[in-house]
């Protein structure tokens, strides 16, 4: 019947945001209270009458039989009663629906029912997002669940805020992956300066770990034997290769990190890695170029 916000709009919590048609309920609330008024009235001659066969009783004019059947009936109808009083309570919260509220404080991003549109019960009206929060949504390989579960903080950062930092910390994961990417879809609160983060923003989130030393080399260089990720390495002096053992520390973009079996100044095979074999001799590129 009436919508009072639209997109954009900021709303408190309590604050009236749509008002549905209460025409069909009215009559139901009204057949309800003349039931409620009827029933009263019952029990409350079923009581006076109670009262009167006391005092019959009391001089002995009626048997204690004709005492305990009206008793009964006193209580029917104030069973009546409760119940007629319980189903006004629920015609009455019926048309309390009818006005929709904001439960909590935040903007509207989505208005999905027009004045005048028919709605069924439990259909979405408007889309209300918290202004308390900022979260981010994101997607977790199966295979870093663990990782990133043990990760306490995250550096976030949101290409339409430059180089700004927020700090995020994981608020919940999934249980279950998603059945179509195979990822677990996690929420992520930020904190920091939250100026300008606005809704529906693109975000990175970066682990923070302790400092240590890494390598970072393309992802050409890596090979995968019996679940061991392994590099070539180069024997300078006889031009030869053997594969060396590696732990990797995550990927970025198409380079991967890697924290163990690999020094400074070791000379690493970064194209055809598939193809070598251990001892096989190789070309060395010209030392300027080995040395970059």
């Amino acid at each position: 019947m009436a919508r009072s916000v639209s997109v954009g709009d900021v709303v408190a919590p309590g604050q009236a945001l749509a008002r549905l048609d209460p025409t069909d309920l009215m009559p139901a609330v009204q057949a309800q209270q003349a039931q409620l008024d009827a029933v009263r009235i019952e029990r409350n001659l079923a009581s006076v009458e109670l009262e009167r066969l006391r005092g019959l009783k009391a001089q002995n004019f009626v048997s204690q039989s004709a005492l305990d059947r009206q008793q009964s009936i006193l209580d029917g109808a104030q069973s009546r009663l409760a119940a007629a009083e319980a189903q006004l309570r629920q015609a009455r919260n019926a048309m309390d629906f009818q006005l929709l509220k904001a439960d909590v404080a935040g903007v509207v991003t989505a208005v999905e029912a027009e004045v005048g549109q028919v709605v069924s019960a439990g259909q979405t009206v408007l889309r209300i997002a918290q202004t308390g929060e900022r979260e981010i949504a994101i997607n977790i390989p199966e295979a870093d669940l663990a990782r990133a579960r043990a990760i306490g903080q995250w550096r976030v950062t949101l290409p339409a805020l430059g180089s700004r930092e927020l700090t995020g910390r994981f608020r919940e994961i999934a249980p279950i992956a998603d059945p179509a990417s195979r990822t677990f879809p996690a929420r992520m609160t930020l904190s920091g300066p939250l100026d300008g983060v606005a809704l529906g923003m693109t975000a990175s989130a970066q682990a923070m770990q302790a400092p240590g030393t890494a390598f970072v080399l393309p992802l050409s260089a890596l090979q995968s034997r019996d679940g061991q990720p392994r590099v070539w390495k180069v024997d300078r002096a006889t031009s030869t290769v053997q594969p060396v053992a590696v732990k990797t520390a995550g990927l970025l973009d198409d380079t991967v990190r890697v924290t163990e079996g690999v020094v400074a100044g070791d000379l690493i095979v970064i194209a055809g890695a598939n193809l070598l074999v251990a001892g096989q001799k190789v070309r060395l590129p010209d030392p300027a170029q080995a040395a970059r």
